[in-house]
């Protein structure tokens, strides 16, 4: 993995966890932005660093495309909230490698169509694709992958998401993509736009997780519903009026042996109560384990994040997973990678 160079990046979209890669990117000597994508007027033609919340670093965002191809780049961070696949793969076959935390990791579960796509675009600009992310990502596949080395025998495996939204800055992720703020009758008849792109990518961290522990996939279901403000609600990204959507509960289940082995299960939520209350804990991760033996591993943030932000860890272990996975995957051979073939990642010039 060593490098006589930075590794050559180019940032695509700077939302939230664009914003967060670039600042590492800057700050990090192993790594040099040399592109940045934008997908709207107001943001293209200005400095990446402005962008993100630092000085400028002499790199232009722009929306042309061709011009971001046409860079000698190592990598691309794809981190659009909606993915492109016919735009991913055009990446992939300039011989740009790319990492993204918005889904793929673990092509397989996709169906034979899309992999065979990208794995051929791989292999014709000579270059590998590989999803990260926390969750999926991390939290659900990579991290009870590694405990499962301490164990004799699993019955059941759950991952449990707990995360608060209140300060999360998007409304176009929280109200147009999740659908908190509607009614959860409107909700329940017309589901989010944001559920079809998590049953993608959930679908492949949990079939991702399965594979590694051995687990056959008799059937696979996804259950959610909501929660309701009990209060009218102001938080960072808008208003939710009390009687709307202020919480939600998600499953997704591998099922084996006419039972449910394998639950990813998230509670989100915009207000310390809601209606039904599922007594949230604080934003953590944990996997229960039950076999032999039975035992729980959880990970949270010690301290509050900016402007009291709990959610913003969580933003940066979204953002890092993927970024600090860019030596490993640039010296992969061509093709799709996941946790399963890929060597442990040596994170950069983290101590700096």
């Amino acid at each position: 993995m060593a490098s006589t160079r930075p590794w050559r990046v180019i940032q695509w979209a700077m939302g939230s966890i664009g914003q967060i890669s670039v600042r590492h990117l800057v700050d990090n000597p192993a790594f040099e932005v040399v592109g940045c994508y934008v997908t709207s007027a107001e943001k293209d033609g200005r400095d990446v660093g402005e962008l993100a919340g630092i000085d400028p670093i002499g790199v232009l965002a722009t929306r042309d495309v061709e011009a971001l191809l046409a860079l000698e780049a190592d990598c691309v961070n794809y981190a659009p909230l909606y993915v492109d696949v016919d735009e991913i793969v055009r990446i992939l076959r300039s011989g740009k490698n790319l990492v993204t935390p918005s889904g793929f990791t673990y092509p397989p579960a996709l169906g034979a169509a899309l992999r065979d796509r990208l794995e051929e675009a791989c292999q014709q600009g000579g270059v590998s694709l590989f999803g990260s992310g926390i969750h999926p990502g991390f939290a659900g596949d990579l991290l009870p992958l590694t405990f499962a080395r301490l164990s004799s025998r699993i019955d059941e495996l759950v991952v449990q998401e707990v995360g608060d939204f209140r300060n999360h800055p998007s409304a176009a992720m929280m109200f147009d993509g999740l659908g908190f703020g509607r009614h959860p009758d409107d909700l329940k008849a017309d589901p989010p736009r944001m559920f079809a792109t998590m049953g993608r990518t959930f679908k492949e961290s949990i079939y991702l997780l399965a594979d590694g522990l051995g687990i056959e996939v008799e059937d696979y279901d996804f259950t959610w519903e909501p929660a309701v403000a009990v209060r009218d609600v102001t938080v960072r990204a808008g208003s939710i009026k009390q009687g709307h959507v202020a919480g939600m509960r998600l499953e997704w289940r591998v099922w084996n042996g006419g039972k449910p082995v394998v639950i990813f299960r998230s509670y989100w939520r915009m207000d310390d109560v809601t209606e039904p209350d599922w007594g949230y804990e604080n934003a953590k991760y944990a996997l229960y384990f039950t076999g032999l033996p039975s035992f729980r591993v959880n990970y949270e943030p010690t301290e509050p994040g900016p402007d009291g932000d709990i959610g913003y860890w969580g933003r940066i272990w979204t953002a890092m997973a993927a970024v600090n996975a860019i030596p490993v995957v640039v010296a992969a051979p061509p093709g799709l990678r996941t946790h399963l073939d890929l060597p442990v990642a040596q994170p950069p010039h983290l101590h700096r």
